[in-house]
């Protein structure tokens, strides 16, 4: 089983309704893959809104998610605007440098590409 990573902006500007936006983009992504049945992880849902919830610094944070994405994920799904986060960024190079496929859809209309792939 491959699973995708899913990298993209979270905080941005850092205001509440950004932070949203970004989640329910990010969710929109994860739905697609659900539904073609390829597994994912994405922080985007896997703490969202801890940044009100918990205590825990984003550091800690951004080293759980390079955590899970070493030793569990086989893939990177870049979401546009990955590159307006530094921890997106981190997580791309970490993923091309490792040799992990990374794949950048424009929109959802995008992933029949990683779905193909996941599934071979």
């Amino acid at each position: 089983m491959k699973i995708v990573f899913i990298a993209g902006p979270y905080f941005s500007k850092g205001g509440r309704e950004e932070i949203e936006k970004n989640i329910r983009n990010a969710e929109k992504y994860q739905i697609v893959l659900a539904n073609s049945q390829v597994p994912f992880f994405c922080a985007h849902s896997h703490t969202e809104h801890f940044e009100e919830k918990a205590s825990a610094p984003e550091e800690f944070y951004r080293k759980m998610d390079m955590e899970i994405l070493k030793r569990c994920c086989n893939a990177v799904l870049a979401l546009p605007d990955w590159e307006t986060s530094s921890g997106a960024k981190a997580e791309v190079k970490w993923a091309q440098e490792n040799n992990l496929p990374v794949f950048f859809p424009k929109s959802l209309d995008g992933l029949t590409e990683i779905i193909n792939w996941a599934k071979k």
